[in-house]
């Protein structure tokens, strides 16, 4: 059943395309992992469509989005997650407080970007719904730990939006310098598209596009893999680490007062999560799915804090459409 013909029903089903590659893999496109955790900690129903590397051009085409991304060349980078969701935008709200369009009214709305849908997300489904307290926001007021927000700050708090844009912004280049090239080149194609497959990502590769697959890939047990190796739990722990709970007194320079001294897994030290932890745990489940070192990285690296962080997210981590299939590593 498509979803835009649920927008008559009361609880319409949002569309969340992810990425499939070989179709016996566990999912972990680091974007469409954000919106998955997103989706899962907002509570509403949608289904996912599977789409294929070589269709997600054509799939934002049909959909009337243009790509957002670039590649290093200036040539258009079409990429997932894309999200329709009947619902549309925030409820418009009468001088009397009621709903200003009967359901089924509601323009879809049609969003492709990761921090975009998140933010969506919070204004459409979880802002107007006053049972959601500042602890079970993506985006939590920083003015109270106590309550909602109401008003203007309701839509989503102007400085808890922007500094997840900058948080999201560095998290992003960091693993994108170290994890891509460690990870990357373990992705699990398809077998019957995996030589175009392989030929479409090179262009993603600085240098890729006129090199071979195989010679991007940084050779276990080499120094050269070591080294990286090195730098990039170094930069994680200096870049990151502070923002998040690994035991008694953890949490410095990100949380404060009963948040920080709960020393949590998430986000300062925090009890629950916001979508800063899912900008984490998106990359965490690509190294799930593609690093080699992956259990170093989770049970190791900063006293185990990553891999503490990636458990305490698996609530949110539910997967539709993919019965059967589980992760190859955890």
């Amino acid at each position: 059943m498509d979803a835009s013909s649920n927008a008559n029903t009361p609880n319409p089903t949002i569309t969340f395309y992810d990425i499939i590659l070989d179709p016996a893999a566990y999912p972990m496109s680091p974007n469409p992992w954000k919106t998955r955790y997103a989706l899962n900690f907002a509570g509403v129903p949608y289904r996912t469509t599977w789409v294929p590397l070589n269709a997600i051009a054509a799939t934002r085409s049909a959909l009337g989005l243009p790509a957002i991304r670039k590649h290093a060349d200036g040539s258009d980078f079409p990429t997932l997650p894309i999200i329709r969701d009947p619902l549309g935008k925030p409820p418009a709200k009468t001088d009397k407080g009621e709903a200003a369009a009967a359901p089924g009214e509601e323009e879809e709305a049609v969003i492709g970007d990761s921090f975009d849908i998140a933010l969506h997300l919070q204004r459409t489904h979880l802002s107007p719904n006053q049972q959601h307290t500042t602890k079970n926001q993506l985006f939590p007021s920083l003015s109270s730990t106590n309550h909602t927000p109401s008003g203007a700050a309701a839509d989503a708090d102007a400085g808890s939006v922007a500094l997840h844009r900058a948080f999201n912004a560095l998290v992003d280049e960091l693993f994108t310098r170290y994890g891509a090239p460690l990870a990357g080149t373990y992705m699990p194609f398809d077998p019957r598209t995996a030589a175009a497959d392989k030929a479409a990502m090179l262009v993603r590769f600085p240098g890729g596009a006129a090199a071979r697959w195989e010679d991007l890939e940084i050779p276990p047990g080499s120094e050269a893999r070591r080294g990286m190796l090195r730098e990039f739990e170094d930069a994680l722990e200096q870049k990151l680490g502070s923002c998040f709970g690994a035991g008694a007194g953890a949490g410095r320079g990100c949380g404060d007062g009963e948040e920080r001294r709960a020393a949590g897994p998430f986000m300062g030290g925090r009890g629950s999560p916001m979508y800063a932890d899912f900008i984490v745990g998106g990359w965490l489940q690509f190294m799930r799915g593609c690093l080699p070192e992956w259990e170093e990285m989770r049970d190791k690296w900063s006293g185990g804090k990553w891999g503490r962080l990636f458990d305490a997210l698996e609530e949110w981590a539910q997967v539709d459409g993919r019965d059967g299939v589980v992760p190859a590593r955890r």
